[in-house]
């Protein structure tokens, strides 16, 4: 007689029959995770933009282009496959119509991937007290950065200038980053120089060969040092009309302190007294739920909030900033934040700023 053995209880695991359904929407952020990751490789490494506007390429005519491991490649790209970002056929590849339509938003992955996909790794350990501050990728942050800038802060810029009739003759930026938005604005305001202060390496570096490649050596002088550095000693032929200080005084706030920020302030205008201050900072709201229910407060700064956490960079709320510039002796003669059809959440907020002795 044949005996059957069953496999004891505790090797058996019990669920109930939502299990699948509840397993797929529980694990939805991992994939969005992947996703996010996998976007911005396939614009870092030059996929994207090997695939623009071609017919289907290929893929072993890709990897040799490219100088890539075939086989990896290939696995990368049907992985996107399945996300609808690329399409193949017989091993040919193609940008699909929802990856095309990812090119306009191509620096927000630039910034908070390539820029601080390393920085949220750490958290874990950076929770504990005493731990050091997380790191983070700066070449990645300021050409991030600087490429979001043409939708927040170039345009916010040029509002509170023609707000201040502001005329500029010589522009001062304190964190640069790579030079885009320098670069731009000499562009726009014929007979414009510019000088580019920025304290990271890796975004000197970049801000350097942008500047090389666009020919713009000549009007626009950069230097690898911090806000505070530079405006204690800044070169006698630097003559600012117009400081642009965006997303500065946030870092300087957490790394030096509230006295710090006032006294680069106040420098600044006892130094240059005609001087026309911009400042570009962020209102805390992450503790505000009326805001973060906004879909790009949800989507975008709530990413953002989180890092500073982690970064040495402390954000403040719009009534510290204009009590700050007040105890400054600082006057605010234009205000602005971002056009309400790039980001209605009110979270970016832009000042023009000027001394008492302007006239």
């Amino acid at each position: 007689m044949t005996t059957t053995t069953t496999l004891a209880s505790p090797l058996r695991t019990t669920v109930d029959p939502s299990f699948e359904l509840r397993l797929v929407e529980a694990i939805r952020p991992i994939t969005e995770h992947f996703l996010a990751v996998g976007i911005h490789h396939l614009f870092d490494t030059g996929i994207y933009d090997a695939l623009a506007d071609r017919p289907p390429v290929p893929i072993p005519a890709l990897a040799d282009e490219l100088t890539m491991d075939v086989d990896r490649l290939r696995g990368f790209l049907l992985y996107l496959a399945n996300e609808d970002i690329v399409q193949l056929a017989d091993d040919r590849v193609a940008l699909t119509g929802r990856a095309r339509g990812l090119d306009e938003f191509r620096a927000w992955y630039t910034f908070l991937i390539g820029g601080y996909a390393t920085t949220i790794q750490q958290i874990g350990g950076a929770l504990a007290r005493g731990a050091p501050d997380c790191t983070r990728n700066g070449a990645y942050v300021g050409v991030g950065s600087c490429e979001i800038s043409r939708y927040d802060g170039m345009p916010m810029t040029l509002d509170l200038l023609e707000q201040g009739g502001v005329t500029a003759q010589e522009l001062l930026d304190l964190g640069c980053g790579n030079a885009l938005y320098l670069t731009e604005f000499a562009k726009a305001v014929p007979g414009l120089r510019a000088v580019g202060v920025e304290p990271d390496p890796d975004g000197y570096r970049a801000a350097v060969g942008l500047v090389e490649r666009t020919g713009m050596a000549e009007r626009v002088r950069l230097v690898n040092a911090s806000a505070t550095d530079f405006l204690r000693d800044p070169p006698p032929e630097c003559r600012p009309d117009l400081i642009v200080l965006g997303y500065v005084l946030q870092e300087i706030l957490a790394q030096e302190g509230e006295e710090a920020v006032l006294d680069l302030l106040r420098d600044v205008v006892a130094r240059f007294p005609r001087i026309n201050v911009v400042v570009i900072e962020v209102s805390d709201e992450i503790g505000n739920p009326a805001v973060m229910r906004h879909g790009v407060a949800r989507n975008f700064w709530n990413p953002y909030f989180l890092i500073h956490y982690f970064t040495r960079q402390r954000l403040a709320r719009k009534a510290y900033w204009d009590e700050l510039f007040r105890r400054a002796g600082l006057t605010v003669a234009g205000f602005t934040s971002t056009d309400p059809h790039i980001d209605s959440s009110g979270i970016e907020l832009g000042y023009l700023l000027r001394g008492p002795d302007y006239h």
